[in-house]
């Protein structure tokens, strides 16, 4: 039954033009973004290798940013509108209907993704980069985006507000994205040093500064920014089953 919800949510969600909209606005940032690097003076006194760092980081933010603010969303809304019920009583699961979802959110950032590979051929036109970009960005973005998205419908399902849940999960994303945007000459101390090896938006911007400024393409060469982000995802999965979990003693309708 989760293809159910899956098709129900893509043709509620992207065929919408809220949802072309979030694809447009990417395409637009994108599209900034590549300009500036390939025409501004001062940016393009920067290696080519650094501008597609550059061009990745914006990639995987606005995609986390897209995908966080529709994963607010799109399971309180069932709440808000009281379609829950009569969605629980027909023979869907909560296993069914958690992974609809999760595939209608990865529809989405797979959309994210593939509007954004005609930026990322054109930047790195002469590099012989391309296929490892395209590549470690759809991987690397694969991977955060699955992990916040079990977080937040994690946080969905404790919450059942869409308000809650989108306050809470855009601190949270503040709370990784602030310290991986700092340069490594400011986190010489050891607190800054180990949260930014656990720190899943600074492992994505790491791998990708690996990849794409030291030319090290291979995954092995990687292991040490992949293994955090898949225990981010086992993690995080594991409090979305834990939620799962106390919503299904809670019952649909919660008596707080």
């Amino acid at each position: 039954m989760f293809t159910h919800i899956w098709k129900k949510e893509i043709q509620g969600e992207l065929y919408t033009w809220k949802s072309m909209l979030w694809l447009v606005i990417a395409s637009l940032l994108f599209s900034f973004t590549s300009y500036l690097l390939l025409t501004n003076k001062e940016l393009s006194l920067l290696d080519q290798t650094e501008l597609l760092w550059l061009l990745g980081k914006i990639i995987v933010g606005v995609a986390l940013l897209i995908l966080t603010i529709d994963a607010s969303s799109i399971i309180n809304v069932e709440f808000e509108r009281e379609t829950a019920e009569s969605l629980f009583l027909s023979p869907v699961s909560l296993r069914d209907f958690i992974l609809g979802k999760l595939l209608a959110s990865i529809t989405l950032w797979a959309a994210v993704f593939l509007v954004s590979i005609p930026y990322i051929i054109v930047t790195s036109a002469g590099s012989h980069l391309a296929w490892a970009f395209i590549g470690y960005i759809a991987l690397l973005g694969m991977l955060g985006v699955v992990g916040f998205v079990f977080l937040i419908f994690g946080i969905s399902l404790l919450y059942r507000s869409s308000k809650n849940t989108i306050t809470t999960s855009l601190i949270i994303l503040l709370a990784f994205a602030t310290p991986a945007l700092f340069t490594s000459a400011l986190k010489n101390d050891v607190v800054s040093q180990v949260f930014s090896k656990i720190n899943p938006i600074d492992n994505i911007f790491n791998s990708l500064d690996n990849v794409l400024v030291d030319y090290k393409i291979s995954v092995i060469e990687n292991w040490q920014f992949l293994l955090p982000l898949v225990i981010f995802c086992a993690i995080t999965f594991l409090f979305l089953f834990l939620s799962a979990k106390r919503f299904t003693q809670q019952g649909i309708i919660r008596n707080d």
